[in-house]
């Protein structure tokens, strides 16, 4: 390396552990403000922010799905099944349970099971989900070992078949998340891009290597420390975030489509958490309900913070995309932001970590 790319790596390291700090600092005046001018201030600094380095902030109107189909929309991106509600199941399924084990008063046919679970709501609704459609034939077998009758299969919601899933269907259920899940596909076209963006933004190499073949194998970017020639490293973990909001999903053919890769990224889990803190309910002019939603870059596939991510178009892997620089200097935003916070006495006097000022001179430029 040369020295020139060693300079450009350091000073890079340098800006972002002071916008760390600094967003840091705004989480924690965040959670601790009470509702009012000061926290409208708070909240309308970092919007500047957030909008500055190319993510934007649009309106949805509210279009409040079903808790069932939310649910869905869950289970198909995380690749588990949570949150069975059992005031949501079936008389006819639930009788069905208790029954399952005792003989059956009448035989069905291959051919009825299938024409029953065709005509059911998990054909209608659920099959688009690329998760529960490749588990069609083990659900089938399932259901037709365990008793639960064409009769009832016609009658089954979409609760019910999630619990049955969950009970009968489960380690097939999870193995597409193993083979297909968003995580696995993000890094099996980006793992260059990736490592770079970590490790050329301070995360430890070591750590790096591990969180990427957990990505490989476990399908999780989760945080973690381990001992590493005599020191405990760690480093950032990661979630997936819907682009497109899931408690309204807007301009979408149906609920499936929210779950698209194009419509995913894994979003650092301290900005995922600060993100939302920005967003809000608002009421708009006519009297509508909406919600104020932060847009990520378009084609952003991960992001570390605000200033650095990988983008990707999944649609066409092999093309090539350039983020667009932000849009001017971040050290004027966060040195407002800090300015503002240490203006609110939140902080105390011997916190560690350089201040956006160490950074920044008059006119906004380095030192």
């Amino acid at each position: 390396m040369s020295g020139k790319s060693r300079k450009d790596m350091v000073e890079a390291r340098r800006c972002r552990e002071n916008a760390q700090h600094v967003l840091e600092l705004a989480m924690k005046a965040l959670v601790s403000l009470p509702n009012g001018d000061e926290k409208k201030r708070l909240v309308s600094l970092l919007r500047r922010y957030v909008i500055n380095n190319n993510c934007s902030l649009i309106v949805t109107p509210e279009n409040p799905i079903s808790p069932e189909h939310k649910l869905l929309i869950r289970d198909d991106c995380n690749g588990n099944i949570s949150n069975i509600v059992g005031e949501y199941l079936s008389p006819e399924y639930l009788a069905a349970l208790k029954r399952k084990k005792t003989k059956r008063d009448k035989m069905y046919g291959t051919a009825m099971y299938r024409q029953a679970l065709n005509d059911s709501i998990y054909r209608q609704e659920m099959f688009g989900y690329k998760s529960y459609a490749a588990i069609e034939y083990p659900l089938l077998v399932n259901l037709m070992s365990n008793g639960i009758s064409p009769d009832v299969i016609a009658k089954m919601n979409i609760s019910d078949f999630r619990s049955f899933v969950k009970d009968f269907c489960y380690d097939e259920f999870v193995k597409y998340r193993e083979k297909e899940g968003f995580v696995k596909v993000f890094i099996r076209e980006n793992e260059q891009d990736f490592y770079t963006l970590l490790r050329d933004n301070g995360v430890h190499p070591a750590y790096v290597d591990r969180l990427i073949e957990n990505m490989h194998t476990k399908g999780c970017a989760d945080s973690f420390e381990f001992e590493y020639k005599g020191q405990i490293i760690t480093g950032p973990g990661f979630s997936i975030d819907h682009k497109n909001p899931v408690y309204c999903p807007n301009n979408i053919a149906s609920y499936p489509e929210v779950n698209d890769p194009n419509s995913l990224a894994m979003v650092e889990n301290n900005i995922h958490r600060l993100k939302h803190k920005l967003e809000r309910r608002v009421e708009m002019e006519d009297g509508i309900i909406g919600y104020e939603k932060i847009l990520l870059p378009q084609y952003c596939a991960a992001m570390l913070d605000f200033e650095h991510y990988v983008v990707h178009d999944f649609n066409q892997p092999n093309r090539k995309i350039i983020p667009s620089p932000a849009h001017g200097n971040n050290l004027v935003h966060l040195n407002k932001i800090e300015t503002f916070i240490n203006n609110l006495d939140l902080q105390n006097s011997s916190q560690r970590g350089k201040t956006a000022a160490t950074y920044i001179n008059k006119n906004g430029g380095r030192k």
